[in-house]
């Protein structure tokens, strides 16, 4: 099912971090959300829901009832919130029913049901008397204007009270629908303490979010669960956000929020306390325990499966475990990849668990018990939000450098290269490569040109270049005497939806680097493999649950199609009945197999495990065919049988790049910085270690050369070039 498209926020965020263009304020070309609204007040008529310096507000958190109104066609505010949040103190005279406001030297007296105010001791006329409703006093908005002395604009139910005039309601519309849209109210709680319907409890989907981790330059490293248990507060499982230097959090009203960071966390438990960067207002789900939790007792899951936000789920308790020494709840209610830091309820609606993993053959379900979380939920929540403070993010992040430590990597300067008979330096700026499977020949992407190159090994020289495309090239692969370049329309984005995505396969001469073919598809191409026998398999950057496909070279029609995670990376096998995959974005990332027949998907289905062997998302197929190797160090088997396709085989050492050659099936090679293994295929074992002048970005395999792109400091210069660097002869 596809995902719902996401709105406004995409563009603007109450984060304040985006900038977007508001035509009718001060000329500007762009603002900030936090300069434009800082120290204002924003309601929305009917919703319990406010904004005041930029931080989301309840008026009441123990009455969701006390919202603005409007009246006799006047507009009605909660006198004290308002008051408070303009730095006012206010005191209740219950015997007189007067509100007495003191603010910035002047005193304000307010009686219940009176059309006149006392401003400093004089009186002055309302056009509305103050009221009394669910327990709180509400004026008419022209008090605020006109007494305390601020700026109001009103437009369509949204009201913003500030030292300035800020919006125009015409030239401002779309601001004022994206007020409207973040202050929209959630749902009144349905816990009543009593048992509850599963439609009840999947109410509780409002306060479920999806937590995307994304490393230090942005880019995402996998999404998860979490759940609000107190407001701006949301709980998650500490493999979710291990390897993470940052957050977002997205709900399922579409609102995104940035993360302060993590606030606490429990290895041994596998919990995490992440903090917004602002005061969410998120309802907090209700706490339960798992005291009196028994077998066969009904539960329900809410996650995020596959990035199908708040997917609800039913089940039972199947046990109460112990897995190497980790107490947990199993259950039956079905979860699945992203799932990882989802709630799991008792009928009551009390969160019980955080489910945290699963088995899929046999409908096996894991969730780490509340409880160990309980005194993380009390302490701070009775704490000032602004006043709870975040851990440094390298205190707990996993080690991805063998290093043993957890101390983050700095980015190597590129080394100074003095260039040799190995080592040719580049005008052109490189990523993507492959080599020629009869000639001497790179044919790589120019990034700095949007052009193809063909580098001569021989000659050490780039000898031709293609016309310059008017989009990027993503990728390129060699296939049938051809090579494969593939183009998407739009920057890649999970909320690129169907519809709205679209890219080019062209195909190139590689004698010529001329356009002899080419046919425009209708997902944004990410990745690329082709066979020998004529067709071409795509997988979408875009989309979030979106499509992997396959095209006949000679028709360039589509021949099938199967779901996949955008962003997915495919390897095709050397057989070339089937391919390999792995997710980018997901948390914890998982393995696909698509078997294939005359260029068509036929059978899919992912690999056993569910996060209990960590995944980069760099992997490879040995040349023999036998294994899956990946870069966080692991080994599985790749068979034809699905029972033990993919299974755990064994470790070997990290890398961060890999290529085979199918002609020289008795070895492969992998690289970390400037380091090179030769790889046993038979044992997975390191047999011989090269070292390049460079940092390695690619490592291309001929029949007779091993070769690296690399990145280097040439001597007298501080410019970072790429290189070709001929590493050794095979």
């Amino acid at each position: 099912m596809k995902q719902m498209k996401r709105g406004l926020l995409i563009v603007i965020t109450i984060i304040g971090l985006l900038c977007y263009p508001f035509s009718g304020y001060a000329q500007a070309d762009e603002l900030n959300f936090e300069d434009l609204f800082n120290e204002a007040v924003i309601l929305s008529i009917g919703s319990p829901n406010a904004i005041y310096d930029t931080e989301d507000r309840i008026i009441d958190e123990n009455n969701y009832n006390i919202v603005p109104y409007v009246k006799n066609q006047r507009t009605m505010v909660p006198l004290r919130f308002i008051s408070e949040s303009l730095g006012a103190r206010v005191a209740w005279n219950q015997a007189t029913s007067t509100a007495t406001i003191t603010l910035a030297g002047k005193e304000i007296k307010i009686t219940l049901g009176s059309k006149t105010i006392l401003v400093n001791g004089k009186k002055t006329a309302l056009d509305a008397p103050a009221e009394y409703k669910q327990g709180r006093t509400f004026v008419p908005i022209r008090l605020i204007s006109e007494t305390f002395g601020k700026k109001v604009f009103y437009s369509r139910g949204i009201i913003v009270i500030s030292e300035k005039a800020i919006l125009h309601p015409t030239q401002d519309a779309e601001i004022v629908d994206y007020l409207k849209f973040i202050l929209e109210p959630y749902n009144k709680s349905p816990y009543t303490g009593k048992n509850l319907t599963n439609q009840q409890i999947a109410g509780f989907e409002q306060s479920v979010v999806l937590l995307e981790a994304l490393d230090r330059s942005g880019e995402s490293t996998g999404f998860g669960s979490a759940f609000a248990v107190g407001y701006g507060l949301y709980l998650t499982n500490y493999h979710v956000i291990n390897e993470a230097s940052s957050y977002v959090i997205y709900t399922g009203k579409d609102q995104v929020y940035e993360a302060a960071g993590i606030v606490a966390v429990d290895k041994t438990n596998d919990l995490a306390l992440v903090k917004a960067k602002i005061r969410t207002n998120v309802p907090p789900l209700h706490i339960g325990s798992t005291q009196n939790l028994a077998k066969g007792q009904a539960v329900v899951a809410i996650g995020n499966p596959e990035g199908l936000q708040n997917t609800v789920s039913t089940g039972v308790v199947s046990g109460l475990r112990v897995i190497d020494n980790q107490s947990l709840i199993q259950f039956t209610a079905p979860i699945a990849s992203g799932s990882s830091g989802g709630a799991l309820f008792n009928k009551k609606g009390e969160v019980i668990g955080v489910t945290s993993s699963s088995i899929d053959e046999g409908n096996l379900n894991f969730a780490v018990p509340i409880d160990y979380a309980k005194s993380w939920i009390s302490k701070y929540n009775s704490m000032t939000f602004s006043k709870i403070t975040v851990l440094n993010q390298d205190q707990f992040r996993e080690p991805s450098n063998g290093s043993g430590t957890d101390a983050p990597e700095e980015t190597p300067k590129p080394p100074v290269v003095t260039p040799t008979g190995n080592v040719s330096v580049l005008n052109e700026v490189i990523q993507e490569a492959v080599t020629d499977p009869s000639r001497p020949v790179v044919y790589a992407i120019d990034d700095s040109e949007s052009t193809i190159v063909s580098y001569d090994l021989i000659e050490k020289k780039v000898t031709k270049t293609s016309t310059s495309f008017s989009k990027a090239p993503r990728k390129l692969v060699y296939a049938s005497g051809e090579l494969y370049v593939i183009f998407s329309d739009g920057e890649y984005s999970p909320y690129r939806f169907d519809g709205e995505q679209g890219g080019t396969v062209r195909v190139l001469d590689p004698s010529t680097l001329q356009v002899i073919d080419e046919w425009d598809v209708d997902i944004d191409p990410y990745d690329i493999a082709a066979d020998e026998s004529g067709h071409v398999y795509l997988t979408s950057g875009s989309g979030q649950w979106t499509y992997i496909k396959s095209y006949d070279r000679t028709t360039k029609r589509e021949l099938s199609s199967s779901r996949v995670y955008h962003q997915t990376k495919i390897m095709l096998h050397p057989s070339e009945n089937r391919i390999y995959s792995i997710t980018t974005p997901l948390s914890p990332r998982d393995m696909d197999v698509f078997r294939l027949t005359d260029g068509k998907f036929t059978t899919t289905y992912d690999s056993p495990y569910h996060g209990d062997y960590k995944l980069s998302t760099v992997f490879g197929i040995t040349p023999d065919g036998k294994f899956i190797v990946n870069g966080a160090g692991s080994a599985f088997t790749a068979t034809n049988n699905k029972t033990s396709d993919m299974n755990y085989a064994g470790t070997m050492d990290k890398f961060d790049i890999f290529v085979a050659n199918k002609n020289h099936t008795e070895k492969f090679y992998t690289a970390t910085k400037n380091v090179i293994n030769q790889v046993d295929t038979n044992t997975l074992s390191t047999t011989k270690t090269y070292k390049t002048q460079g940092t390695i970005v690619k490592l291309l395999m001929t029949d007779t050369q091993l070769i690296a792109i690399t990145k280097v400091t040439v001597t007298g210069s501080t410019l970072t070039k790429n290189a070709i660097e001929m590493v050794t002869e095979l």
